[in-house]
């Protein structure tokens, strides 16, 4: 009888020294998990990348199906960086999320358009994500929608402005606009016609 009571009060002696023990290994396991991957996103270039690797797809897309390639302007970078910038420090996701739409986000930046249109996106999980994962997530879920994908491959557009921006938790929000300013030298309506 006291061999039972022995054994079983060492049990309930243990059980909370070894869970307590295998606690604190599985948080510091999950601190590394998390760091690692973290620093190699916050390395500084990393959005910069990012935003390259995008326009080479979205490039390379546009031209399976025909197509010119997007050049980068800045006023559209601009005015994607600064939406990005809202949208990974409010967590919303929306073409209005800061009250205003894309057409008037691009005029405060002074880009004059004919043709104005707006891909946005986000990454829920960073972890373990390099430049080029991140990059193919966003475009591979953007050709994967109709109406982005028809911005992606609207034939009358020929800049972009693109920006990724890091929400404190980690998460990562895109902002890619599609534009066409006037032709120049041209008066009138015929500023906007192809």
């Amino acid at each position: 009888m006291e061999t039972l009571k022995d054994v079983s009060s060492r049990s309930a002696v243990w059980q909370p020294s070894h869970y307590s023990r295998l606690v604190r290994c599985l948080l510091v396991a999950a601190a590394l998990l998390v760091a690692m991957p973290a620093s190699a996103q916050t390395e500084p270039g990393f959005a910069e990348r990012v935003e390259a690797r995008v326009l080479a797809l979205v490039n390379d897309f546009r031209l399976e199906k025909g197509l010119k390639p997007l050049e980068r302007e800045r006023r559209l970078d601009a005015a994607a960086e600064s939406f990005g910038t809202f949208m990974g420090s409010t967590g919303k996701l929306e073409h209005d999320a800061d009250g205003r739409t894309p057409a008037a986000r691009v005029k405060q930046q002074g880009y004059v358009y004919c043709v104005i249109s707006e891909n946005i996106a986000y990454e829920y999980s960073s972890r373990g994500l390099t430049a080029d994962r991140l990059a193919r997530n966003l475009v591979e879920g953007w050709r994967d929608s109709p109406t982005h994908r028809d911005n992606i491959l609207d034939t009358e557009v020929t800049q972009t402005g693109l920006a990724i921006a890091r929400s404190e938790r980690g998460e990562y929000y895109a902002a890619q606009l599609f534009g066409r300013p006037p032709l120049q030298g041209a008066k009138g309506r015929a500023t906007c016609r192809r």
